[in-house]
């Protein structure tokens, strides 16, 4: 195995910045020294996870993951130690000249594993489908048609659009020759095997889409019909083990800069669209392949932003999946939404080739929908507003959408444009409203009845006496003890200083005393062989050389602690007689258990014996100075 020398990963580690590689995947903003975002790792609606620029760490609060820039691309892609040195070496310009050996990667994700032979073949066909469509003869019928929609020869190349001739073995005879594994090419859904054993093309005669997933990498093909054949008009890679509809989004590893600095995502139905909007210079533009917007979507959605602009098809089909996708992002998952509707029912490819760029441009910059704006407009659909039936049909569902509304100005405006519509009186929309909304009490944390402890508070309305207002109050959390606190400090201070280290341990061992909690015992076991080593005070350094994850979220949590940096060994003495005291305490809580025992069984010396103990244990910390 070959290794990477500790000078060539401190080089590397110190000339990429964590904030911008972790804003690859997760939308950072600026508070006080540190970064915070909505944590990656589980699912939040309050930002807990934090990335230190003066550190070079990030930790979230939420869920206890931890780390620096190596161990953020390890646990977010998958990768081994080795190949987030390699990932991190390529965004620094850094040249690294190491191959990665089967026992440097993780299990699933190694380099020679049967999924990166995938995205290799992949991308071998993929360069063959590029090179057939632009030198070819045979591809000069599909180029012609793109070229008359409107591309040009620099999309072509930008987006490594191909070509699939109609004969059965172009690909197939292709890789054969390059000695390819056609089983392995045929389960990663390139190539298709006949019922008779023959191994073919699963593509022929369309133009072909590259799809890559949000690392970047090539995982599958949509081929296009351009011509009156029989078939779907777009056929994907069937499911693989590097392809799932249900987790990409076309365009979105090569978006993802874009939609960080628009700080929004455009979302369309097809390839085209996002093509033409890439044209347009809307390079935020992402697309889900034909098949409604997943859960996992929304995930990768909100890693990266919280805003989001949908602009499907005008048609009935693409409003339907606009109010689907957005009801989705804005009501369950409680992103910013906006709706672009295109004149005259137009796709964005179509309007953006037909209209230009800059009338795309003001559409998307000054008549964007509000989501609320949105669902006034789609809940008129099917509905003749001159029938009085339908009309208050309407407006019911109107007002009761006003209703869900937070801000009193918002409301106001939509009131004023109702009534405005219909020449109704604020007076009684208002009252409509109120009759229209029914507040629910809020839900409580635990999802059930609260405590009668909690009790009920009186609030006063009007005349009408004490209305109670049930209040669940959040269970308080659990204070540090004494002995932890002391714990986390006497680590954080190891860390950071070689000195403060050798102090520490001294006093630990003239104390007879050691740390209680067993992750902080293990991180303590660690510091002593990494000292022991010859190293000096680095905590990026000891993340890369620790297995266990704990230990490292747990660097990370301290290295986010803020200390007095001027300490005297008198305070270090101060937490390592804190952690004796604690000791104490909890042995002396195991004798008063064993007393009790001992007292229930009528064992009488037993009882005697532990009852001096106890009372010498107590002498003793009572003696222990604070």
């Amino acid at each position: 195995m070959q290794r990477i020398p500790e000078e060539k990963i401190d080089e590397i580690r110190s000339q990429v910045d964590i904030v911008d590689v972790v804003g690859n995947y997760v939308q950072l903003k600026k508070q006080g020294r540190n970064y915070t975002g909505l944590c990656p790792f589980h699912g939040e609606k309050t930002p807990s996870f934090s990335v230190s620029p003066e550190k070079q760490i990030f930790h979230c609060f939420g869920c206890g993951k931890g780390g620096n820039v190596f161990s953020f691309l390890m646990q977010i892609d998958g990768l081994s130690f080795v190949e987030s040195v390699k990932k991190v070496a390529d965004l620094a310009h850094i040249p690294l000249d190491v191959a990665i050996s089967q026992g440097d990667s993780s299990p699933g994700n190694k380099p020679d594993s049967q999924e990166s032979k995938m995205i290799e073949i992949h991308q071998l066909a993929s360069k063959l489908y590029h090179y057939l469509l632009m030198e070819t003869e045979e591809g000069q019928d599909a180029l012609q048609y793109l070229l008359d929609r409107g591309m040009s020869e620099q999309e072509l190349d930008h987006f490594e659009i191909g070509f699939a001739p109609a004969h059965a073995s172009t690909v197939t005879t292709f890789l054969k020759k390059r000695e390819v594994d056609l089983a392995l090419a045929v389960e990663s859904g390139l190539l298709t095997e006949r019922d008779d054993g023959e191994i073919v093309d699963r593509f022929r005669n369309r133009i072909m889409f590259p799809i890559k997933n949000d690392r970047g990498q090539l995982v599958g093909f949509s081929g296009r019909l351009f011509n009156q054949e029989d078939g779907p008009k777009y056929l994907n890679s069937p499911e693989t083990p590097i392809f799932n509809k249900r987790n990409i989004l076309y365009h979105f590893s090569d978006a993802r800069q874009e939609i960080r600095k628009k700080e929004e995502i455009l979302l369309l139905e097809g390839y085209m669209d996002v093509i033409s909007s890439v044209s347009a210079t809307f390079s935020n533009g992402v697309a889900s392949m034909g098949t409604s917007l997943t859960e996992e979507h929304v995930q990768m959605i909100r890693r990266v932003t919280n805003r989001a602009i949908i602009c499907y098809d005008g048609d009935r089909a693409g409003i339907e999946a606009s109010f689907k996708a957005g009801t989705m992002l804005a009501e369950q998952h409680r992103l910013e939404v906006f709706v672009l509707q295109l004149p005259n029912g137009k796709d964005p490819d179509d309007f953006i080739r037909s209209e230009g760029a800059e009338k795309f441009a003001e559409i998307y910059t000054h008549q964007r929908l509000t989501w609320t704006a949105f669902k006034l407009q789609f809940f008129k659909r099917n509905r003749n507003l001159q029938n009085e039936t339908d009309k208050i049909a309407y407006l019911g569902e109107a007002l009761a959408e006003i209703g869900k509304l937070d801000q009193a100005v918002e409301r106001e405006l939509y009131l004023k444009q109702l009534g405005s519509e219909f020449d109704l009186s604020m007076e009684a929309l208002k009252q409509q409203l109120q009759q229209t909304v029914v507040v629910k009490p809020k839900p409580h944390d635990y999802g059930g009845p609260p405590p009668e402890s909690y009790g009920e508070y009186p609030s006063y309305e009007g005349d009408g006496g004490p209305v109670y207002e049930q209040f669940s109050f959040a269970q308080p959390s659990s204070v540090p003890s004494a002995g932890l606190t002391s714990e986390k400090r006497l680590l954080k201070y190891m860390l950071e200083d070689r000195d403060a280290f050798i102090q520490i341990r001294n006093l630990l061992e003239e104390h007879q005393t050691d740390f209680y909690h067993d992750n902080y015992k293990a991180l303590y076991t660690h510091l002593i062989g990494f000292y022991a080593s010859g190293n000096d005070a680095n905590p990026l350094a000891l993340m890369d050389q620790l297995k266990d994850d704990m230990a490292r979220n747990l660097v990370s949590e301290l290295e986010m602690m803020t200390v007095n940096t001027d300490v005297s060994i008198e305070e270090y003495q101060d937490y390592v007689q804190s952690l004796t005291k604690s000791s104490i305490e909890r042995d002396i809580k195991e004798k008063e258990q064993a007393l009790l025992t001992a007292t229930q069984q009528g064992d009488i010396p037993a009882a005697l014996e532990l009852a001096r103990t106890i009372t010498t244990m107590r002498a003793t910390m009572k003696n222990t100075p604070n």
